[in-house]
């Protein structure tokens, strides 16, 4: 027998319309408003439809578009995974040089394909160790103060074989030098060959820490002067950097982390074109790094629109786009990890990851699932780099151009997030460009407000974070906390620089103070090869960048940084707290449930409340229905908790609630009755009787908590 194609029997049902539709699905929703119940609204004020349409494309021009071509919203070029796969860029959080070259090249010999090198706070600011603060050395990123340092950390790597990436703040003129001297020490290499980028980002660096090492037009020249060096002589190896994960981390939505991008790209291009560099030239020399939050398909949209409205910018400034205008760096974010039940954090990195590469990012880093607790290791960084593995071997992602490209919603989603971010970027602009609205507060207040929002809906449980304000697990074992000793680590480092600095011959320290006087008069052109004569010779980075920075003359600027928040941090504090009481009282806060009647009456309320609970770390000690008041009084005092939430039906709390509330109090006068369930307009008349509180599904879940574990004086 013929087997009938789906296109005929397709054929024999009548398409309905959408308007037929929207009657059948009002008729299903009895009453209640259409527009509340099926059109969901996102932190970036963009409302999400219930269903999309084919005909919803006809005003999506992009959709029409191919990759690599017409603003680059379905991919920066034509092949997309199939020409060249996404980069696997982990980061590597060591701070000694030494441990960092060893896991370096675990790692890339196991999968990693390029290097992605973050560094710690001296070394951002451009000090030496033992000219650096406890906890500025080590901490969250490697440690280079001289020559030697770089080679220890990159011993054994061939950087004509793989690209290196380093994000390095304002350190980044310096830092250029110190690897152009590394470099110059391999023989036989082509720079051209080079691949990677310097990250140079002050306003990044200036948003996170409230202020920079420098004035911001002098950090301007040294970076114009690594970018002419680098477009000159190391095409492609990238000099500037724009990272938006400080922005992410603080609570930006998904438009505000585009516009901040455009803004600050915007910014670095006046700054370089200023300065006499060729605007198609300062194009191509900028690389981008977006975080990625957990709305897989905002997610999705954020990037392909990204490309979209930098193309558009870069354009309206009379560059020729091509593929090499637009490199775009992805790393999953922070905002939404946990340190409660963190192997959840494995499956939100996953998700994340695979809305960056759908996307069509050039490079990626998943974070380690315990990044925020501790010091990744062996483990988990593997498990972090399989991700990324895994998407590209295993579900071939690699054999599809732009997957998401003519999904009715993923197009639609992608030119409302383009236009919303783009009015943002316009009200960065207008407020006198991104350093100014830093300097102003506009995108900490735009930010802050942001995250006010987002914060309610956690507290209120209708954003969730598995494990954390949904489906906590009271019984898990945290994971050990392995940290370095940073007092220690700090003063190893120092004396390690200051020992460089003392072993040098009298007439090589002669040299190297020479070379820097030179440094401090020579013209800009000739300042990136006297600074690799200089630390080849023996100069430090220190050295080098205060050498540098006596060229500036101009005014340090300081702004209110932006905070490091993790929507989880709340819950955590009450989860802590919680576990210390235990650790001190043998038994966690409890809570005891006087449940009413039969199980099949209490059940379903007396489980909410143990969920409700739960997320502050509360022990709910569930009773047997009780069918009299006095029972119910008399099993409570026996518990020993100071709460009680009764739980049953509607229809049982009518009689039931008056009786058992004023048995409580009588038996227990300074205990807190609480109601499982929305009291209506009966609440007058049990909270006459002695009820306390209510908790229902709309109740703000996190000040609920909060307050009951300070009355028990948890907190």
């Amino acid at each position: 027998m013929e087997s009938t194609s789906n296109h005929t029997l397709l054929s024999e049902f009548t398409a309905a319309t959408y308007d037929e539709w929207r009657t059948a699905a009002e008729k299903l929703l009895k009453g209640a408003p259409f527009d509340k119940i099926m059109r969901t609204p996102t932190p970036e004020e963009i409302t999400l439809e219930p269903i999309y349409r084919r005909e919803d494309l006809d005003s999506v021009p992009a959709a029409s578009t191919l990759p690599g071509q017409n603003g680059f919203t379905r991919g920066g070029n034509a092949g997309g995974y199939r020409e060249e796969p996404w980069k696997i860029a982990q980061e590597l959080p060591y701070g000694e040089p030494a441990e960092f070259n060893q896991a370096a090249l675990h790692d890339l010999s196991r999968g990693q394909d390029s290097l992605n090198i973050i560094f710690d706070i001296a070394t951002l600011k451009g000090l030496d160790p033992d000219h650096a603060a406890d906890g500025e050395v080590g901490a969250c990123g490697l440690s280079v103060a001289s020559l030697p340092d770089l080679r220890r950390a990159l011993k054994g790597v061939y950087p004509n074989a793989i690209p290196i990436y380093f994000q390095s703040g304002c350190s980044g003129l310096a830092m250029l030098a110190l690897f152009r001297a590394w470099l110059k020490e391999k023989r036989d290499l082509d720079l051209s060959e080079i691949r990677g980028a310097m990250g140079i980002d002050p306003l990044a660096m200036l948003a996170a820490a409230g202020s920079l090492p420098a004035s911001l037009p002098h950090i301007y020249d040294e970076m114009t002067c690594a970018t002419k060096t680098c477009r000159e002589e190391t095409p492609r190896f990238l000099a500037v950097g724009v990272n938006t994960m400080h922005y992410h981390s603080a609570g930006a939505n998904a438009t505000q982390e585009i516009a901040i991008a455009l803004a600050t790209g915007v910014e670095y291009l006046r700054a370089l074109t200023d300065r006499g560099m060729a605007v198609d030239d300062a194009s191509k020399q900028i690389r981008f790094t977006l975080s990625i939050g957990p709305n897989f398909f905002m997610e999705i949209s954020k990037f392909r629109a990204f490309r979209q409205l930098w193309s558009n910018v870069i354009e309206a400034l009379g560059v020729s786009v091509d593929s090499e205008s637009i490199n775009l760096h992805a790393r999953t974010g922070l905002h939404n990890k946990t340190r409660n039940d963190p192997y959840a954090n494995m499956l939100r990195t996953t998700t994340e990851a695979l809305a960056g590469v759908i996307a069509g990012v050039d490079s990626l880093c998943v974070g380690s699932f315990d990044e925020i607790i501790r010091v990744p290791n062996e483990f988990s960084r593997r498990v972090a780099r399989n991700t990324q593995l895994i998407l590209q071997e295993e579900c071939e992602l690699t054999s599809v151009i732009d997957p998401a490209g003519g999904s009715w919603f993923v197009e639609n989603l992608t030119q409302e997030v383009a236009q919303e971010a783009w009015k943002t970027f316009q009200g960065i602009e207008a407020s006198g460009g991104m350093s100014s609205a830093l300097k102003s507060g506009f995108i900490q207040k735009q930010i802050a407000t942001t995250e006010a929002k987002q914060t309610k809906l956690v507290g209120q449980r209708r954003v969730a974070l598995v494990g954390t304000n949904q489906y906590p697990n009271l019984g898990e074992v945290p994971l050990e906390v392995t940290l370095p000793d940073y007092k220690i680590l700090r003063k190893r480092r120092a004396n390690e620089s200051t020992s460089f600095r003392l072993s040098a011959e009298s007439d090589i320290d002669s040299q190297v103070i020479g070379q820097l006087a030179e440094i401090q008069t020579c013209s800009y052109s000739e300042l990136i090869p006297k600074s690799i004569l200089a630390v080849s010779s023996g100069a430090t980075l220190g050295e080098l960048t205060r050498t540098i920075r006596t060229r500036d003359i101009g005014k340090t600027v300081e702004v209110d940084p932006l905070p490091n928040r993790r929507l989880a941090a709340m819950y955590e504090e009450l989860r802590a707290a919680s576990l210390d009481y235990q650790k001190a009282n043998g038994n966690s806060p409890q809570i005891f449930l006087a449940n009413i009647g039969a199980l099949r009456r209490h059940k379903l309320r007396a489980d909410f409340t143990r969920a409700f609970f739960a997320t502050g770390g509360f022990e709910c000690i569930y009773s047997p229905g009780f069918t009299d008041a006095g029972s119910a009084s008399q099993a409570f005092v026996d518990s020993g908790a100071e709460i009680a939430v009764i739980c049953g039906t509607d229809d049982d709390y009518i009689e039931s609630v008056p009786t058992f509330a004023a048995a409580i109090k009588e038996a227990a006068p300074t205990a807190s009755v609480i109601l499982a369930g929305f009291p209506g307009e009966k609440e007058a008349t049990y909270r006459e009787a002695g009820l306390d509180d209510y908790i229902f599904v709309k109740s703000d879940n996190y000040a609920t908590n909060r307050s009951y574990l300070e009355k028990l004086e948890v907190l």
